[in-house]
């Protein structure tokens, strides 16, 4: 989804560097995103007090309630998935293998 609206936009983004961890994205505040993002994923609230503080800074605080809002959909949406039973068709892991690869989405493991 990152990768499809930043090209939307007409950019490109290096899904390594959000994969990595190191918030090389080439994306606009990319590296106060991606400490808000892991802060989110990781349901620490320190480090998500320190990383709102820092997109605010980077950005305003209209930007941190979208990321906050983007972040709490794809919650949602992984949480309805789950629930649900639904799975990702194979057509479309084959079509997204390089993405999955890059991020190192194979290697993950549920939280379930």
């Amino acid at each position: 989804m990152l990768s499809w609206s930043n090209a939307k936009a007409g950019g490109e983004i290096d899904l390594t560097g959000v994969a990595s961890g190191n918030g090389a994205t080439e994306l606009d505040h990319g590296a106060e995103l991606l400490q808000f993002a892991t802060a989110c994923a990781e349901r620490d609230d320190a480090a998500l007090a320190e990383a709102r503080t820092a997109l605010i800074d980077a950005t305003d605080e209209a930007f941190m309630v979208d990321a906050a809002a983007v972040a709490a959909n794809f919650e949602m949406m992984t949480r309805l998935a789950d629930s649900t039973g639904a799975r990702m068709p194979g057509e479309v892991l084959e079509a997204r293998a390089s993405q999955i690869g890059a991020m190192g989405v194979a290697e993950l493991t549920s939280r379930r």
